[in-house]
């Protein structure tokens, strides 16, 4: 579903790489398709960030996306909805303690992939070394079966209301064009007293959104308004915040460059 660059309902962080494209044909490159796939299987025998920090390296397992999962309540036969996916991380580790993950994403390349690893229980991707020069890697990943991938639009999720037990929105507000739609239909299709997690570094860019429909970064009568607090606004009383995170994350671009950030994750329990 590439045909519609201002519909970009997927959740990935921005690249910073100079000149890359912005909109939805991003990520229907080659070469985005590997840098996601690094992202999300990245090869057990190194990190990419602990070349760069060294000791002060926080642990993978505390990182962002891989520690997401662990903040979300078992329901061994609930239903999970990872909304923008791109090459399943998320929707892999949900699916351990659901009954089915279903991820979804607008990027036909990612969701390709996703279901490439999901076929072969490999991730395989090439790594930019230096200008030309690459390294091919060949990454075993634990998939259980119970995990599927489409492509949908977080703008208008195919879904019945109240759909799903858990639903996960990483990077999402900030990289599509209304934010406050999206959010309305990711609480749409939450069930009642099921767990609703949004996480985002919160990089408000007129790019992606219009001004005017940002739900932070900006004064609103001399006080700072900021994407976490408006996100919990926007849900409404029907959701109550019940854990508020901060999680590190790192894509890395080439063997010594990448993107270094922070995702604020908000987890948030629907009532009955």
């Amino acid at each position: 579903c590439t045909e519609h660059p201002a519909r970009s309902g997927t959740l990935r962080p921005m690249t910073t790489r100079p000149g890359a494209p912005r909109g939805q044909a991003y990520y229907e490159l080659d070469a985005t398709r590997n840098e996601y796939l690094a992202f999300h299987y990245p090869d057990p025998r190194r990190d990419p960030l602990e070349a760069l920090l060294g000791p002060r390296t926080p642990p993978l397992a505390e990182r962002f996306p891989y520690a997401v999962a662990a903040l979300v309540p078992p329901r061994p036969g609930g239903r999970a909805l990872d909304v923008g996916a791109a090459c399943g991380r998320v929707t892999f580790d949900l699916a351990r303690n659901h009954r089915v993950a279903l991820g979804i994403d607008l990027s036909g390349a990612l969701v390709s992939a996703a279901r490439d690893v999901a076929a072969t229980g490999r991730a395989r991707y090439a790594i930019q070394q230096e200008g030309e020069i690459t390294e091919e890697l060949d990454v075993p990943v634990d998939t259980p079966p119970n995990a599927r991938f489409a492509v949908a639009d977080a703008l208008g999720l195919p879904f019945a209301d109240r759909a799903f037990d858990t639903v996960v929105a990483l990077n999402l507000v900030d990289r599509v064009p209304d934010p406050g739609r999206a959010l309305d239909e990711l609480g749409r299709v939450t069930a009642p007293r099921g767990t609703l997690v949004v996480g985002s570094p919160y990089t408000w860019l007129s790019e992606w959104t219009p001004r005017e429909r940002w739900l932070g970064g900006f004064l609103r009568d001399g006080r700072a308004v900021r994407g976490p607090e408006s996100v919990a606004a926007r849900l409404g009383a029907a959701f109550r915040v019940v854990r508020d995170v901060r999680m590190p994350f790192y894509i890395p671009h080439h063997a010594r460059s990448g993107q270094l950030g922070m995702a604020q994750v908000l987890v948030l329990e629907k009532s009955s």
